[in-house]
Order: structure tokens, then C-alpha cells, then sequence
């Protein structure tokens, strides 16, 4: 019931999927000659050229991504690293022999490197795949691609699990049992980490945060939209969704960001 109550809020922070709902909604009202159609149509339209043409994308990304400085190497001994599902395709591995890799790789790009920085550390990848699937999970697939990285085999521990942002911090303390003298490497896009690394810290983690993947470049891009439309509008749905993540993690508790 949590589960799809969550994914159902999750569709609706999506404002494309707003947006989308909105016209459609307009289109029946205008064919049923109901007078509010044509103010929700022209409401939908209006959102969709400021989310379109407007850099509201990145005035709503940039804090995000900014909220942690990135590519800092701790000094520190590392006990191990955490990264983030999300980058595999688990639906396409089932059909064929090689992994292939979705839109924001660079949590995995960076793991090869970090395992040769810090030998000594653990290599944890939490993920698991929604909708389940009769294949190999992401997490296991996760381990085939650190494998073929060179990272020997016994060195990776999987949680295959989770299915959001809870449950990885969850399932994932539950698998290791971190004490809190340990230190932990969280590595997740840049735009995400602030929710991670909340949750991560409630679920008693001691975690430094490792931010890779960012779609602006700084606060230079704040009052200037992206050079298309179809970005622009990733970026609010993706901005717009994080921020309502945030807001609701906090007023459940599963973060104290």
C-alpha cells in the first residue's frame, strides 16, 4: 500500500505529467462545452512554455547539485563505498548477454577509479528492480559490470532489494551493519545526494558525500535556461521531483535534511 501510494505522489511530482493531465483534461471540458476547458488548457499551455523556455529547470536544480562540493578525494581511511542504482537497464539485460548501461552512468563510471583509491574499502551497490523482474536484479547486474572492472568479486556485497531512496538506506544497514566509527563513501548523482545522504545519515550511517553526474554547470547556468526545450523540461521534472522527495522524507522522518 506505501509503495504504490508513493509511486502514485511520484507520478504526480512530476509536472510534465501535470502538465500533460492538465491539457488533457482542458481537451475533454472544451469537447464537452464546459466553461473552465479552455482556462485549464490555456493554464497547461502556459506551464509548458515557462517550463519549456524559462531557466526555472535550473533555478530548481543548481541548490541541489550545489549542496555538496564534488570530485573532494577524503584523505581519510574509507571503509567502503555505496553506490546508488539506477544506471542499468534491467528490462533490455534480460533479453540479451551484455549490460547495458541507461542515461545517468556515472555512478558506475566512477567505481573502477575509487576501488583502486581506496583498495582497502568495501564495494556495496544498492538496488533492486522495480517493476521485479525474472532476470538478474540490478544489483547483481551491478556486480558483473565491477567484476569485469577488475574489483575482485569477494570485495562487493550486493542489496538488491530496495526500491527508492528508504529502502536503500534501509536494506543496506541491515546488510553490513556499519558501526558509526566507520566511514562510508556515498556516490549518486549530484542532484540526488542531498535526500541520500540524509537518509543514509538516519539510518545511522557515517557517510561522506561523493556527488557525480551534474546536469548544470554551477551557479553560472542559474538564470540562463538550457539551449532546448526538451532539457529544460527535464530538468523541472527532475529538479521538482528531488525537492518534493526532500520535503516528504523529512516530514516522515526518513531524513533530517
Amino acid at each position: 500500500m506505501y509503495f504504490t501510494l508513493s509511486k502514485t505522489l511520484g507520478f504526480l511530482s512530476v509536472p510534465t505529467n501535470v502538465i500533460a493531465c492538465m491539457a488533457l483534461l482542458g481537451l475533454v471540458l472544451i469537447l464537452l462545452r464546459r466553461p473552465f476547458g479552455k482556462i485549464v488548457a490555456g493554464a497547461a499551455l502556459a506551464a509548458l512554455v515557462v517550463a519549456a523556455l524559462s531557466p526555472l529547470g535550473n533555478m530548481l536544480l543548481t541548490p541541489l547539485e550545489q549542496w555538496f562540493p564534488g570530485m573532494i578525494f577524503p584523505n581519510q581511511q574509507i571503509d567502503g563505498i555505496i553506490i546508488l542504482g539506477g544506471s542499468y537497464d534491467t528490462q533490455m539485460q534480460g533479453y540479451i548477454s551484455t549490460i547495458v548501461l541507461e542515461e545517468d552512468i556515472q555512478p558506475m563510471a566512477v567505481v573502477a577509479d575509487l576501488s583502486r583509491r581506496y583498495p582497502l574499502a568495501r564495494i556495496v551497490f544498492s538496488g533492486g528492480t522495480d517493476p521485479p523482474t525474472r532476470g538478474a536484479s540490478e544489483a547483481a547486474i551491478a556486480k558483473q559490470f565491477f567484476v569485469s572492472c577488475g574489483i575482485t568479486p569477494d570485495r562487493i556485497s550486493i542489496e538488491e532489494r530496495s526500491r527508492n531512496t528508504k529502502e536503500n538506506a534501509q536494506f543496506t544497514a541491515q546488510l553490513i551493519h556499519a558501526t558509526p566509527q566507520s566511514q562510508w563513501l556515498l556516490v549518486t548523482l549530484a542532484y540526488h545526494m542531498p535526500r541520500a545522504m540524509g537518509a543514509f545519515q538516519s539510518a545511522g550511517f557515517n557517510v561522506i558525500a561523493f556527488p557525480v553526474g551534474w546536469r548544470t554547470h554551477g551557479w553560472r547556468d542559474f538564470w540562463w535556461p538550457a539551449t532546448s526545450a526538451t532539457e529544460n523540461l527535464r530538468r523541472v521534472d527532475v529538479a521538482a521531483h528531488e525537492w518534493i522527495g526532500l520535503l516528504t522524507y523529512r516530514l516522515l522522518g526518513y531524513s533530517s535534511k
